[in-house]
């Protein structure tokens, strides 16, 4: 029989669905330095918790379930070499407390649900049933709410400035650098000629944030030297993409 998990080493993140993610990342895992079990329970409560959502694609999948981007994420990582456990947890949960609160509070314990936002209800769930580290890491990458009369260029400055303050943090760094890439990867698959250059124009220019981070965090990252290269040349292809 052919080695399985050679097959999905040599597939691209963008050609996987959401079962093939799974597998990739139960066979690239570094079994021995993270906590298979804390990961496994991350990605299923973040696939209960996103079931009902769906996400714009590329052109040949133009409706992804929504979680084959936290998966996507939990992968990259891996294949850069992360093998911190609430770093990958935090990924797989990265969007939960922002997009899907009052389905987290549900899924792990109903009976704290209220009638308000409940994303600190969520982030003390996440706490009790992980670890305070991987909701600290959920709750730093989770975008603060923006006040509904700023302009476009105003949200978008807005969301810079978060960006740049909470990747001072290597931690940090690694969860948002691998939603970073995704979002902005993925723009230019995008068929609306008009949301293509929305989305270009509130991702350009924090390209430039994650670079300096990097060069910052460089050490703190944990990574090895490969990964450090393939973050640098992301960032690198990134910043040619979005400045022509």
């Amino acid at each position: 029989m052919k080695d399985l998990g050679s097959i999905y080493r040599a597939t691209k993140l963008k050609d996987m669905d959401s079962a093939a993610l799974v597998f990739a990342i139960l066979h690239e895992i570094d079994a021995d330095r993270v906590d298979r079990a804390q990961l496994h329970n991350a990605m299923e409560v973040a696939t209960a918790a996103h079931m009902s959502q769906k996400r714009i694609g590329r052109a040949a999948y133009p409706i992804d379930p929504y979680i084959v981007h936290p998966l996507r994420n939990v992968l990259r990582l891996i294949r850069l070499g992360c093998t911190d456990t609430d770093v990958l947890a935090a990924t797989a949960l990265h969007d939960t407390v922002e997009d899907q609160p009052r389905e987290i509070v549900s899924i792990l314990d109903e009976s704290r649900l209220s009638d308000g936002p409940n994303q600190q209800a969520a982030l003390d769930l996440i706490t009790e049933h992980f670890s305070p580290e991987t909701s600290r890491l959920v709750a730093a990458v989770t975008n603060p709410s923006t006040d509904a009369v700023l302009s476009k260029a105003e949200k978008n400055a807005a969301y810079a400035a978060h960006v740049a303050e909470v990747i001072k943090d290597p931690k940090v760094f690694l969860v948002k650098f691998a939603d970073f890439v995704d979002n902005a990867g993925s723009v230019k698959y995008l068929e609306d000629e008009a949301k293509r250059a929305k989305l270009a124009a509130k991702y350009a220019p924090v390209v430039a944030v994650f670079a300096s981070a990097f060069d910052a965090n460089r050490n703190g990252l944990r990574l090895p030297q490969h990964g450090l290269d393939a973050v640098d040349a992301r960032l690198t292809a990134l910043s040619e993409r979005m400045t022509r």
